[in-house]
């Protein structure tokens, strides 16, 4: 597709896509798409994490939407997965969140959501696409637009899945990325009793030196504090990274089996199996089957990690990125909801993620990210299949590599994982020299 990546459309502010003149057409195409669907009134509801460039995008958006006769709810500064939670409660016909979620504050971007909350097909965004017209003039928005509340009604559901005051005498320190959660997270884990430190709350740039991107500040400031454990988000708040109490990040792999030993206990694992993806470190299937449990992997992306589950009939999957699907709670990603089960469940058994993380053994892996001029596909490229044929026959049934593009940057991403760490290393290194050269 030739805007939608793995999660939405992201790219540099004032750039060749996002900008207000496209946030316009798009907001034009997306009231197309409705009518071509059969839907030629209701609203459409609009939310934006706290980048510069989100209210104007915003209302460039909701403008295009006004134009094709539909009305525009403004939820505001939300986290991704309150917005997925308000299109539902406010039975809206679509939701779009203005956000780059992880990326640099100078990008943004639109992140579509259907009517029951859920990422929208590729089926679905290709539509949209067949719908965009691209304009050079953009007039100001038809707006005001209505003012539509949802973080209230998003705490309050999202604090009737856990017992009263289940968090009292906990200390966590949270780093909110100057994101979206500035309001949400605290205001959850001080409703449920907990002591909070808070870092990057809203006084500096999103993701700047903060949040999941860059957990040591958060990790310095749970040993300073002698905090239970801490944990930090994205930009739009549908992730979290954990760390310990000694102050080590604890690999998303490990949250996932923990999410997954948890469901378990609680006689709530449907499918009897976890999704992860493609990216997950084989030490993790190595952990379920010690419970029995079943593992499937999915491409990249939450959209394809919750279309697997929907298949296996699973109610838990995730990326080790820290993005993780519980659909019985809702169909898209929310890192508050995890960090909150988590934490139940650490008082409950009156254990830490120290301790669990003991008993969990991860294959030795190494990964990068190398910048790419264009995405050209892999199977085209006579060198690299040959270097990745002689990685392969080299590890053979010890290990795997996986070579895959980013769905939201100009980047190809290079994972090797093995029983072995010297064999890890020298196959990184060879396929890495092999990539730099071509790509």
């Amino acid at each position: 597709m030739k805007f939608f990546g793995t999660d939405g459309i992201r790219g540099a502010v004032d750039g060749a896509i996002i900008n207000h003149n496209f946030a316009h057409s798009f907001g034009i195409a997306l009231g197309k798409f409705l009518r071509f669907n059969a839907k030629t009134h209701g609203a459409v509801l609009l939310g934006r994490d706290p980048r510069p460039s989100g209210k104007g995008l915003q209302d460039a958006c909701g403008s295009g939407l006004q134009k094709e006769g539909f009305d525009v709810l403004d939820a505001g500064m939300v986290p991704t997965p309150a917005l997925a939670f308000g299109v539902i409660d406010s039975n809206a016909l679509l939701g779009v969140m203005v956000t780059a979620s992880h990326n640099p504050h100078t990008d943004n971007g639109l992140k579509v959501f259907s009517q029951f909350g859920s990422k929208l097909s590729i089926e679905e965004e290709e539509a949209i696409e067949s719908f965009i017209e691209p304009t050079d003039s953009f007039a100001d928005s038809n707006g005001p637009f209505k003012e539509q509340d949802i973080t209230g009604p998003y705490i309050k559901n999202l604090l009737t899945r856990f017992p009263k005051n289940i968090l009292e005498g906990i200390k966590v320190v949270l780093d909110l990325a100057n994101g979206a959660t500035q309001r949400t997270t605290p205001m959850a884990f001080d409703s449920l009793g907990a002591q909070v430190i808070l870092l990057n709350a809203g006084d500096g740039m999103i993701n700047h030196d903060a949040g999941s991107e860059c957990p040591q500040k958060v990790a310095l400031k749970v040993i300073e504090e002698k905090a239970d454990f801490g944990i930090a988000h994205d930009g739009d708040g549908d992730r979290v990274i954990f760390i310990d109490h000694s102050g080590q990040v604890v690999d998303g792999d490990k949250i996932l089996g923990l999410l997954a030993k948890i469901a378990l206990e609680k006689g709530e694992l449907k499918g009897h199996s976890l999704v992860a993806t493609v990216h997950s470190n084989s030490g993790i299937e190595a952990f379920l089957k010690q419970m029995n449990v079943g593992f499937h992997r999915a491409e990249v992306g939450d959209r394809n990690v919750a279309l697997e589950m929907k298949i296996r009939k699973c109610n838990w999957g995730g990326e080790s990125s820290g993005h993780v699907v519980a659909s019985d709670y809702l169909p898209t990603g929310d890192g508050l909801y995890v960090a909150l089960t988590v934490a139940h469940y650490l008082v409950k058994t009156q254990t830490n993620l120290t301790e669990f993380s003991k008993k969990f053994f991860l294959w030795p892996s190494k990964s990068g990210a190398f910048p790419v001029k264009e995405k050209l596909p892999l199977e085209e490229i006579p060198i690299l299949q040959e270097s990745l044929a002689q990685c392969n026959e080299l590890m053979q049934e010890e290990g795997r590599v996986l070579l895959r593009y980013s769905g939201t940057e100009p980047k190809i991403r290079l994972l090797v994982e093995g029983k072995s760490e010297p064999l890890v290393d020298e196959v990184f290194s060879n396929l890495s020299k092999c990539v730099e050269k071509i790509l």
